[in-house]
């Protein structure tokens, strides 16, 4: 008579068989004729057929499978609709007639381009005599851009309270960007109350081309 123990190695070795060799019953398909699997497990509603396990997991794969190209598809007409929004500012701040224009355009529409609730403007020239222009010092400025980067999204909790001091509580996530203009650089930082509307790992291609074309206007003027 064997005993409890022996069924129980009997089982584990089947399994760590079955565990490395995964196509088993793939090479042996004669086999699952045979074993007769129950549709399911008397006791319980778990599913034990392999036929239906493999419907089953084939039907995800696929729901999977468009749930993915959905959210490919969505992100490409929001795409569209972005190139759409900065081709227009971009024509806009093309046909200024004066830096304060340029900056008129820039807070007015970056809060619709990029969605967000706050955005103030600094610069590092004492002399720039726009209202809506603040002054901040060049080496601080400077800092928060390394490697001549136009773009800063590291969410450093310093940059709240220098760049949004009247707003600092309300600033859950931020984006900064840097446009030199001569031999001194502005300053746009725009806050979120979304914690998740500005992070690291976002794409910037577009407006830091936004970016460029801003740098040329208002350096020929």
């Amino acid at each position: 008579m064997k005993r409890k123990d022996d069924n129980s190695s009997a089982e584990e070795l089947v399994q760590n068989f079955l565990k490395k060799n995964k196509n088993f019953f793939i090479k042996h398909p004669e086999l699952l004729k045979e074993l007769q699997f129950p549709l399911k497990d008397e006791g319980s509603d778990k599913v034990i057929d392999l036929q239906v396990y493999r419907y089953k997991k084939i039907n995800q794969e696929n729901i999977d499978l468009q749930n993915q190209m959905t959210q490919i598809l969505l992100a490409g007409k929001s795409h569209m609709q972005s190139q759409k929004r900065i081709l227009k500012s971009s024509l806009k701040i093309l046909n200024c007639k004066s830096l304060a224009k340029v900056f008129n355009v820039i807070l007015s529409d970056f809060k619709l381009l990029l969605g967000c609730e706050y955005i103030n403007c600094f610069s590092t020239n004492n002399n720039i005599g726009i209202n809506e222009v603040q002054k901040i010092d060049t080496r601080v400025a400077k800092s928060y851009f390394r490697d001549k980067a136009m773009t800063n999204l590291n969410q450093n909790p310093k940059g709240v309270l220098l760049f949004f001091p009247n707003k600092s509580p309300q600033i859950k996530s931020y984006i900064l960007l840097k446009i030199n203009f001569q031999e001194d650089m502005f300053v746009v930082a725009m806050g979120s109350k979304d914690i998740n509307k500005f992070n690291p790992d976002q794409q910037v291609d577009l407006i830091e081309y936004l970016i460029k074309i801003i740098e040329i206007k208002i350096n020929q003027l």
